[in-house]
């Protein structure tokens, strides 16, 4: 797998997580449950996109 297929998964999975939440039944619970669980997959997502770009210089 490719760094780009694994971007775009993961991508998709959050996006899959957002799309869950909207199906949850509504209680104190599982809002607060939604609303991890839309950070956790989130960050994911965008950490591992900045991290694809991220590049650094050799030190002597």
């Amino acid at each position: 797998m490719t760094s780009a297929e694994l971007e775009n998964r993961s991508i998709d999975f959050a996006a899959g997580c957002i799309k869950l939440t909207k199906t949850v039944v509504k209680s104190f619970a599982s809002e607060h449950m939604s609303r991890q669980l839309i950070r956790s997959s989130t960050s994911f997502a965008l950490n591992y996109s900045e991290s694809i770009g991220a590049f650094s210089y050799r030190k002597y």
